[in-house]
């Protein structure tokens, strides 16, 4: 169920910014995400295909998402 969340995240944001999904994160860095639950800055950098870029984009939403309740 986390998995599919973070795609259906990743396609709303690719969407709205024209790009394919995988220039938002590839399916193996969304699969690391939904094993690891990074839950801070140093933790999702750490992710493959994480970079102080894509961090700074996106971080917060991912992660926002990754510590809801329920998953």
């Amino acid at each position: 169920a986390l998995y599919r969340e973070l795609k259906a995240l990743r396609k709303r944001l690719a969407d709205a910014k024209g790009v394919p999904a995988y220039v938002i994160f590839s399916d193996a860095t969304l699969q690391q995400m939904a094993r690891s639950r990074p839950a801070t800055e140093v933790e999702f950098l750490a992710l493959s295909g994480v970079g102080p870029k894509k961090l700074q984009q996106y971080g917060d939403t991912f992660m926002g998402l990754l510590g809801q309740a329920g998953f």
